[in-house]
């Protein structure tokens, strides 16, 4: 009981935190280990926002979610800031789906979130914090978004949910999860939900990217776009680059995000997360800003 009430209290602690980098360190440690080995494996973690998901200590995600209250506070401001009411937002391989929540209270009721999350437990989890957190804005579709309707198996590791994937990549042989799931072609699925508005996404679906990428990008009504790049990076960096988007990387700032324009390929292994954005034709895109002040540079209008 006196472990459960300290994780409790520094649960709350680290929620008042305005750190937006480091959240790994202050998780995984040997004393925060120690601290959660008899804890209970499966915990009601406090979003943000104050609704809540069930999440499991053990996944790397679910516990810095538990703590934090989010998955990635950058990636989330980021978002948040370059979202306006009324637009569309699509979180792909949304995982326990905060940016997507949080981007909810941004669009507003006459905005739409939609959440692609195939993996069953998660989107078991997602379902049940949306309808109690009265998320009227936000559909969960139960899919994967590929460049084609398939049945595809998705592997991950049991320690870290945020790594599942479609892709055949050189981590896949150690993953000792595999979930038959239903991917639908993006083209096809997707282009009704962003239909007659301007939309943001998240793309994060470990090394599948430039299955999904090409069609995101060649959408007028993108404004932006985030994702990782830690496969297929000079396939991705020319996607990007042939579609006249502007590419940023996020800073691993503890207590501010910053955007940094990237120029050449060499660049991006500086950075974990990336933003590319449309920049309006009267703008001239800074080579460093917050995404406060990048949305301000940005297209408005498809």
């Amino acid at each position: 009981m006196l472990k459960e009430v300290t994780v409790d209290v520094l649960a709350g602690m680290f929620h008042k935190l305005p750190i937006k980098s480091g959240l790994t360190q202050i998780c995984f440690n040997p004393a925060m280990n120690r601290l959660l080995r008899k804890g209970p494996p499966v915990a009601l973690a406090r979003l943000r926002d104050g609704g809540h998901i069930e999440v499991s200590m053990s996944d790397y995600h679910g516990r810095i979610l538990y703590f934090f209250g989010t998955n990635d506070p950058k990636v989330e401001e980021t978002a948040r800031f370059l979202l306006q009411p009324s637009d569309a937002f699509l979180d792909i391989g949304a995982n326990y789906s905060t940016i997507g929540l949080a981007a909810s209270h941004v669009v507003g009721p006459t905005g739409s979130v939609h959440l692609f999350e195939p993996q069953r437990l998660l989107s078991d989890r997602v379902q049940r914090a949306i309808d109690s957190g009265n998320y009227r804005n936000v559909t969960l579709h139960r899919v994967g978004l590929m460049d084609h309707d398939d049945k595809l198996s998705l592997h991950s590791p049991s320690y870290h949910s945020g790594m599942a994937t479609f892709a055949d990549h050189d981590e896949v042989s150690c993953f000792d999860i595999v979930e038959e799931c239903e991917v639908k072609d993006i083209k096809t699925y997707a282009a009704p939900l962003v239909s007659g508005r301007t939309f943001g996404a998240k793309l994060d679906i470990e090394g599948a990217e430039p299955k999904v990428m090409p069609w995101l990008v060649d959408q007028p009504n993108l404004k932006f776009l985030i994702f990782e790049a830690a496969h297929n990076q000079s396939t991705l960096f020319e996607t990007i680059r042939s579609s006249g988007l502007i590419l940023y990387g996020l800073e691993r700032g503890v207590l501010r995000v910053r955007l940094m324009r990237i120029d050449v390929l060499s660049q991006i292994s500086r950075f974990h997360d990336l933003v590319a954005v449309r920049i309006g034709n009267n703008s001239s895109p800074p080579k460093s800003a917050s995404p406060r002040e990048l949305s301000s540079f940005m297209q408005s209008e498809p």
